[in-house]
Order: structure tokens, then sequence, then C-alpha cells
């Protein structure tokens, strides 16, 4: 039964990435693990803070207009589903700290928010666009990557949510 579950879901995700608008791709690579200091507060948060759970690493910047439209979508499955498990992680990586600080203001959230100053994380993980997300299983297993954000993308990255949130 439990193959055929993760057989089900396997088809899910590539029925995801296939149809999604932008670009979505399945991965199923260890997600790199980081530790970043948090945008406001300075304190230092790692992935590994959030072993077991289910991770959307969102990388964006203040001046990216998708960036602005994803935020109180993921603020609102942020607290939907941290009940079940589920955590976002907004990775800024704007030159000047300033201008994240400015933005958070505008677009307040409940998530964590960390400030990659050398984008050495990016590096890491092979941002190509923003924002870029990864959704990271509770294994710490990256399951899909999403390149962008559109309005038509929302019902998408619930579904991807759910699946992995009931693996």
């Amino acid at each position: 039964m439990k193959s055929l579950v993760r057989f089900a879901n396997i088809c899910v995700l590539s029925l995801l990435a296939i149809t999604n608008t932008t670009i979505a791709s399945e991965s199923n690579e260890k997600a790199s693990a980081f530790e970043l200091p948090h945008l406001t507060s300075g304190i230092m948060t790692s992935l590994s803070d959030y072993k077991g759970k289910v991770v959307y690493v969102d990388f964006w910047a203040s001046w990216c207009k998708p960036c602005k439209k994803s935020f109180p979508v993921l603020n609102e499955f942020h607290n939907k589903y941290k009940q079940q498990g589920f955590e976002v992680i907004a990775i800024n990586l704007d030159e000047d700290k300033l201008n994240a600080l400015a933005f958070l203001q505008q677009h307040k959230v409940d998530y964590s928010v960390l400030y990659d100053e050398d984008a050495k994380v990016a590096q890491q993980y092979k941002v190509q666009a923003m924002p870029s997300a990864y959704f990271i299983d509770k294994k710490g297993i990256i399951r899909l990557v999403h390149k962008g954000y559109m309005d038509s993308d929302k019902t998408k990255i619930k579904q991807v949510i759910e699946l992995l949130i009931n693996e």
C-alpha cells in the first residue's frame, strides 16, 4: 500500500511539474544545509531547525513584482498548515538589506525571513529566477522546484503542500 501511495504522489508531482505555467521541475536531491541570520533580529536560523517538517524555501528580492504577489499567499498557507508541520522560510537576496526591511514593513508575514547577504545559499541551490521555491519534504529531500509566481500557481502550490504534509 505504501508503494502505491508513493507512486501516486510521484505521479501528482510529475503532473504539477509538467502543467505549471511558470517553470517547475521534479527533484529528489537532499536539500543543502544552511544557516543564515533572520532579516530583522539577526538570530541565526538553520534549515536543520525545521527537521521533520515540510518546508517551502522561497528565494526573493524586494524589487521582484511576483514576489510581492506571493508573500500574502505564502503567509496564508503558512498559517493554515503550520499546525500540520508546514513551514515557510523566505530568503532575501537584496544587495542592500534596507530595501528588504522596507519591503517587510509593507508586506508583514508570520514566517521566517532570512538574509543571504552574499547569495551563497542561493548559489548552493542554483537559483535562476525570482522568486524560486524549493519544496522540501519531511526527510529533507527537495521534491519540487518552482520558479516564478503567478496567481494561477496558488492552487498548485496548495496541492503540493497538502501532498507532502500527508506523506
